[in-house]
């Protein structure tokens, strides 16, 4: 427990630190965007690239991983877009962000330290994998489903969303950190040292950015979408993740490593990532609800992360 709250505290903290910021004067709302638009364009796109190419991409495949692990991501995705758009009344480009909360777990600031103390260097293969696929995915679908309507016909649809993708820092990162590192070539020292100094800038100013950015988000006003969030991303994510491999390990011909579920499990019930919150203020919608989410979860997840980490240790064993 103490290992698990060394790791939280500080990613509270930086949140409390720039809401205490906020509300001491020092930074306005317009000043927290303008720091998330500089996380989202100068130093995620960094973060995301040496994080990917600090770990082996190639010849680490496993299908049956992959697909049990995206199916169930999207299935969270496409049944949060649903229940936005039918019960919560939520415009197009809202109930795809609002997706996007349900489905995107904050593996980059909290799930990548926390599997490698709780299960050792081991874990960067299946961490990797999902690093890749997930992103590329949930970005992929994040683009489809915030569409407004003015795209007409599956080709216009289809040419919008290309530029839409052409243009998305994250993804194009994801993208080139794939194709890099699958080349085989390494970078040299000066780049390498540059792009390593700027993903060290993301995680602590995106969490300052979006602590700016709680001041004075209206929980109350969003419960029903609040509820929905948490029940989803804390509760729902993890147990169907569960499910899915457990009936995999249980039937004798699977191939996947019970540590590649534990890393599987551990990822989808972590809190709402802040990524999804730089990612609804390049929508421009939907980001004080986004922040709120992400702070709501996080607080939750000091409690749900220890209690599946004990699940996963019952049912796969220590």
């Amino acid at each position: 427990m103490y290992e698990i709250l060394s790791l939280t505290i500080p990613f509270f903290a930086s949140i409390l630190l720039g809401s205490l910021a906020s509300l001491k004067g020092w930074f306005s709302l317009n000043d927290g965007r303008i720091l998330s638009r500089y996380v989202f364009f100068v130093v995620l796109p960094p973060f995301m690239f040496v994080a990917i190419t600090s770990r082996p991409v190639t010849n680490i495949i496993n299908l049956e991983f992959l697909l049990r692990y995206e199916a169930v991501t999207l299935f969270i995705f496409i049944t949060a877009v649903f229940l936005g758009r039918v019960f919560l009344k939520l415009k197009p480009t809202e109930s795809g962000l609002f997706g996007l909360n349900a489905a995107y777990p904050n593996y980059g600031y909290i799930g990548v330290p926390l599997a490698l103390l709780a299960f050792g260097p081991d874990v960067a293969v299946p961490m990797a994998l999902i690093l890749v696929s997930n992103n590329v995915l949930l970005l992929l679908l994040t683009s489809i489903f915030t569409r407004d309507g003015r795209a007409k016909g599956l080709a216009a649809l289809l040419w919008t969303n290309i530029v839409s993708l052409s243009r998305n820092p994250l993804l194009l990162s994801v993208l080139v950190a794939v194709a890099f590192s699958a080349s085989g070539f390494t970078l040299p020292a000066m780049p390498d040292i540059f792009l390593k100094f700027l993903a060290g800038a993301a995680a602590p100013t995106a969490l300052f950015s979006l602590g700016i950015t709680l001041v004075g988000q209206p929980i109350k006003e969003a419960w029903a979408e609040l509820s929905l969030l948490v029940l989803m991303k804390l509760l729902l994510h993890p147990l169907l993740i569960i499910a899915v491999f457990l009936q995999a390990h249980l039937s004798g011909n699977s191939s996947i490593d019970v540590l590649w579920i534990k890393v599987a499990v551990l990822f989808t019930c972590l809190p709402i990532a802040a990524n999804a919150f730089a990612m609804s203020e390049y929508y421009g919608t939907y980001s004080g609800r986004s922040a709120t989410a992400i702070m709501v979860t996080t607080l939750l997840a000091s409690v749900s992360v220890p209690a599946f980490l004990y699940i996963i240790t019952v049912i796969f064993g220590a």
